[in-house]
């Protein structure tokens, strides 16, 4: 059950706010208030000390905190900030691998909308997910784990730390986090979702989230109709899927980003090449990434990959 908030518009930019908010969260400038609402506030203000203590509670709490958060599954907040940090991850990705004018003019606006909406419609699954494996009592990976792995990032790719905060563009601590979120929620759905039966991983999966999400009380301020950015290299040309991506079981997401980064290793004798794993339906496609451009494109199936 999804709940927006009631919003109003900034008369400068025309972003959306929460209507108890005074400041626009997006330009910082005044926004309109409504002459009812604005004479409750004078009479309450001077009906006594507890009534001045609890509209300054009222303006803190929901117009100030509506400036840092822009949504909430069950109460839990996704602030504002790492919003933002992962929209401009997105944002620089996909500018390197289709162009900077990408975001440009008129289209390029309606681009970035489509990926704010995606950034926060994943953002959301995420929290739906780490939720659902703490109650499950998945709440962190075993000790060393993540250190071994961010190890073995290191090793294969020949990258240091510094080289990594840099590619990534995340700090080595935020790397970490992310890296035991994946784990956590990877070894909630294998074991827990799917209880290790991968045949039809992808299906069960997208049922079991679609369900989970539905009993979620999910929150979302200002969100844009969601429309996805990603497209398949191949949909165009008749294969029968939408094109459009779809939940990716993550285990299945890891093994086919390994088995991808390992073809193209072997292929080409390099090594730091990324990839980026999306399901379009009709098939599961790697994209393997180097120096920010996707330099071949692959498909992922039952263990193996193929050139598309």
């Amino acid at each position: 059950m999804e709940i927006q908030a009631e919003r109003v518009s900034c008369p400068s930019c025309g972003e959306e706010n929460e209507s108890e908010s005074r400041f626009c969260a997006h330009c910082g400038k005044s926004l309109p208030e409504d002459k009812k609402k604005r004479f409750k506030k004078r009479y309450l203000l001077f009906g006594g000390p507890g009534l001045v203590l609890a509209v300054a509670v009222m303006f803190f709490g929901l117009g100030g905190l509506g400036s840092k958060v822009v949504g909430k599954v069950n109460g839990e907040a996704i602030t504002r900030e790492s919003f933002s940090k992962r929209v401009d991850r997105m944002k620089r990705l996909y500018e390197n691998r289709y162009g900077e004018s990408l975001f440009q003019g008129e289209e390029g606006t309606q681009e970035l909308n489509r990926l704010k909406a995606q950034v926060l419609d994943e953002m959301v699954t995420e929290r739906v997910l780490l939720q659902e494996a703490r109650n499950a009592g998945y709440t962190s990976a075993p000790q060393g784990e993540i250190e071994n792995e961010l190890e073995g990032i290191k090793t294969k790719s020949g990258l240091s730390t510094a080289d990594l905060e840099r590619k990534t563009g995340l700090k080595i601590e935020d790397l970490k986090a992310e890296l035991e979120n994946e784990w956590v929620i990877s070894e909630f759905v294998e074991k827990a979702v799917l209880k290790g039966d991968l045949r039809n991983g992808n299906v069960v999966f997208g049922q079991w989230l679609a369900k989970a999400k539905a009993a979620a009380r999910i929150e979302t301020y200002g969100k844009p109709e969601l429309v996805s950015t990603a497209r398949a290299a191949c949909c165009t040309s008749g294969c029968g899927g939408s094109g459009l991506a779809r939940p990716l079981d993550p285990k299945i997401e890891r093994e086919a980003k390994g088995k991808g980064i390992e073809y193209y290793e072997r292929k080409t004798q390099k090594k730091g090449a990324d990839a980026r794993v999306t399901d379009f339906g009709c098939h599961i496609q790697v994209d393997i990434i180097e120096n920010g451009k996707v330099v071949i494109s692959l498909t992922y199936r039952e263990g193996e990959v193929q050139e598309i």
